[in-house]
């Protein structure tokens, strides 16, 4: 009666039906491996709510990317109309690239707990969350690389050129209001009032006169190509601190047929800047980026809610491990309580 007042007085106050392995050898091992599952998940339950965070992190940071590209198509469609001067265009070209930068900025420094979520300019980035108690129980979170829907980052000089003393192309960007194009090998138009060659002595009202760029993209130049008689004379072209043209010397062969050659660029032959690549294109650049950033945005969405869903599974998971390793670990009071008065009594 001695050992079973003890053992009734141990269960009472511990609270615990096999309090070592004499108790329930078989019972403990099961209870030992309940235990373990229940706090497997547990933290399987915390790992998903990470992940529902870092998903929130990087569709917030999306989400700004997003309104930077919205301002930069609204303010693409605003240097698409005709009204606009030379200064208009450059004042707009500013805070395209500011905003440019804006996203570079974004997509370098997201960071959750010192992951770079958005910096991949090439791979994809994959993250395996652990959302079970075993191995390879895991969700993974797929976040695109940022060529995607960051277009117009390092893909090459374009080459400027100067009026009103601005440059009127993004050298580090690659992206142009008037044109989405960035290569090394585009052609840098600008057109001017055809009066300029009426001004020259030798040359007629009927010449064609347009603004090329020739050279390489490290010392860019400017030229203008005058039909005479079926034939291509090239002249050098500057621009005084007003944005006009003012033609020069005639340039060799080699100048006029690279000039010539990239006459085809040209879209009207006005004074200003030209469309080279087309504001539809810019537009439409815009646009595919738009669609990847909202793409990757839907996914994280997605993602947020099975985890929210898994978060739920794994709690109630949890609660019934929990529940089914009580009936075969805890004490039953009423029956220990019972055997302690026996005991007891039977000692008097």
């Amino acid at each position: 009666s001695q050992s079973a007042l003890g053992s009734a007085i141990e269960r009472l106050s511990s609270g615990l039906r096999i309090n070592s392995a004499k108790d329930d050898a078989a019972g403990q091992a099961i209870a030992n491996r309940f235990t373990a599952n229940v706090k497997g998940l547990t933290q399987a339950a915390r790992n998903a709510n990470d992940g529902i965070s870092i998903a929130q992190t990087t569709e917030g940071a999306l989400n700004e990317i997003n309104n930077n590209l919205q301002r930069i198509r609204e303010l693409t469609v605003q240097a698409s109309n005709g009204t606009n001067s030379a200064s208009d265009i450059d004042s707009i070209q500013q805070e395209v690239n500011q905003r440019l930068e804006e996203i570079n900025r974004i997509a370098d420094q997201t960071d959750f707990n010192g992951i770079k979520v958005l910096k991949s300019k090439t791979d994809d980035v994959t993250l395996s969350i652990q959302v079970g108690a075993k191995d390879n129980e895991t969700i993974d979170i797929k976040i695109a690389a940022n060529q995607s829907w960051n277009q117009y980052d390092a893909l090459g000089t374009v080459p400027s050129g100067t009026v009103n003393g601005e440059a009127r192309k993004v050298a580090a960007l690659g992206f142009d209001v008037l044109s989405a194009t960035a290569s090394t090998a585009d052609v840098e138009a600008i057109s001017f009032d055809a009066a300029v060659a009426t001004a020259e002595a030798k040359h007629t009202a009927a010449a064609t006169s347009v603004v090329n760029q020739y050279g390489d993209a490290a010392n860019p130049q400017y030229a203008v190509v005058v039909t005479d008689g079926g034939v291509d004379t090239a002249y050098a072209l500057t621009f005084d601190k007003d944005g006009k043209a003012t033609l020069g010397e005639e340039l060799g062969a080699v100048a006029t047929q690279a000039a010539a050659a990239s006459a085809t660029a040209i879209t009207n032959a006005s004074t200003g800047i030209t469309v080279s690549g087309g504001a539809a294109d810019a537009l439409s650049k815009l646009d595919d980026a738009m669609k990847a950033v909202d793409e990757q945005r839907s996914s994280l969405g997605a993602i947020q809610n099975r985890f929210e869903s898994t978060v739920a599974n794994l709690n109630n998971t949890i609660t019934n491990l929990s529940a089914a390793r009580s009936r075969i670990e805890d004490s039953d009071y009423a029956t220990e309580v019972s055997n302690m008065t026996k005991n007891q009594i039977l000692q008097q």
